[in-house]
């Protein structure tokens, strides 16, 4: 992958990929701020912020006006908000891609934050915080994180608290945006159709005249819950749990074994998981597992849907796919079906310009440097079954297990964090 660096003299990276076989231009911005900047007071802040910057600018004073200037290219423009970035992204034709970098900048540089569209859209986000709160099988997420991250931002729900949006501000807004919008804390990457120079001086027109500011440090990480086991009774009928440990960060030397490790486990119709809770004991509808890598701290969880009465049966069936990870290892055409599923969703992430921008922003955003396929290939290539054993019995011990469930009152209080017997191997 060709790509030129630019450092702007306000600590602001660009990044530019020509692609001149295709016919569109995708641009990504990574802003170094999200939930873990926040603090009780302000959960939910890094958010709603994102929402407000499509109100209106002092360009295009209406969300109408902000839409438009992209969809009526045939474009479209939208964000994102995560735990430590909050993610701007657009793809257009090739042609129109400085009216799309003009329009996000617009957004960065100039927005309204009139104080009667911030009253209208804590609504808006008011009901979607009560919509994932009567979701369980999006709650329970929330609930094993809180385990996994006690009383820190990391365990909170990205959207924030009800009586923190009621009470947000236009000032309030505006002061959280000019601390945590920092330029040295940003990455955009353009790819597509285009000029590498061109792009850079026109980013460098909108965006090199902002301030450089330190950012907002993220609060160092937790020891995960003495308590391991968290429930909440809801009628229904299922019962949602999760099972979650530790893991490792994104700079990591076992970050790409756990990755190994997890689509062996839990990911698509032909992991452990899905065949033998799903096809094979038919406990569940949805079964998988995911991991999340942050800058000094991860994790990894499983996710089942149920029928109440067979949650016990399920936790057992889960911590024995576990220990295989443990104390079997993996065959020769399984680790190579593995690795190829691993190294293949990258070379497909890589083969549109949204995917080469979003890869190019996330590698310097993450690691200050850009890998290419090539070399994470090699990574991959190079984990063999002995290391995702020594993985699984570090980390996923059963005594570092914590399970979070929601359903009927008597399916959770049968339920329970694993002990050490849940793993051993089935007969």
């Amino acid at each position: 992958m060709e790509y030129t660096r630019t450092l702007l003299p306000n600590g602001m990276r660009v990044l530019v990929a020509p692609m001149p076989e295709t016919r569109s231009v995708s641009l990504t911005m990574y802003v170094g701020v999200g939930s873990r900047a926040e603090t009780k007071d302000n959960a939910g802040t890094s958010h709603f912020l994102e929402h407000m910057l499509f109100k209106g600018t002092a360009k295009r004073p209406s969300a109408a006006e902000i839409s438009c200037a992209v969809e009526a290219l045939g474009g479209a423009v939208n964000a994102s908000t995560d735990r430590e970035v909050t993610v701007f992204t657009s793809r257009v034709p090739a042609r129109h891609y400085l009216v799309a970098l003009d329009v996000i900048a617009d957004m960065i540089r100039a927005p309204l934050l009139r104080e009667e569209d911030i009253a209208t859209e804590k609504q808006v986000v008011i009901e979607e915080i009560r919509m994932y709160r009567d979701q369980p099988q999006d709650r329970v997420h929330t609930l094993v994180d809180e385990l996994l991250y006690p009383s820190h931002p990391l365990g909170w729900e990205i959207a924030g608290r009800e009586r923190v949006v009621r009470s947000l501000t236009p000032d309030a807004l505006r002061e959280f945006m000019a601390t945590g919008y920092a330029p040295g804390r940003t990455v955009i990457a353009l790819a597509g159709n285009l000029d590498p120079d061109e792009a850079t001086t026109a980013v460098a027109e909108h965006l090199g005249g902002l301030s450089a500011r330190p950012g907002i440090p993220f609060k160092r990480a937790p020891k995960p819950a003495r308590v391991r086991t968290r429930t909440l009774a809801k009628r229904g009928e299922q019962l949602h749990l999760c099972l979650g440990w530790r893991g490792v960060d994104d700079k990591h030397p076992d970050k790409w074994t756990f990755d190994i490790l997890n689509a062996i486990l839990g990911e698509g119709m032909s992991s452990r998981l899905f065949l033998e809770i799903r096809e094979r004991r038919a406990l569940a509808y949805d079964v998988h597992s995911y991991e999340s890598n942050y800058s000094d701290v991860g994790h990894l969880v499983v996710y089942a849907g149920v029928t109440p009465e067979r949650a016990p049966e399920t936790v057992a069936a889960v911590m024995r796919e576990i220990a295989r990870l443990r104390d079997e290892p993996a065959g020769d055409a399984e680790l190579a079906r593995i690795r190829d599923f691993v190294k293949g969703r990258i070379d497909l992430r890589l083969e549109g310009t949204g995917g080469v921008a979003a890869w190019l922003a996330g590698q310097e955003m993450f690691h200050d440097r850009v890998r290419t396929a090539d070399e994470i290939g090699a990574i991959v290539d190079g984990i063999g079954a002995a290391d995702i054993q020594r993985v699984a019995r570090e980390y996923l011990r059963p005594e570092l297990a914590y399970l979070a469930a929601i359903g009927p009152r008597a399916a959770v209080a049968s339920v329970r964090a694993p002990e050490p017997e849940m793993m051993e191997m089935a007969s």
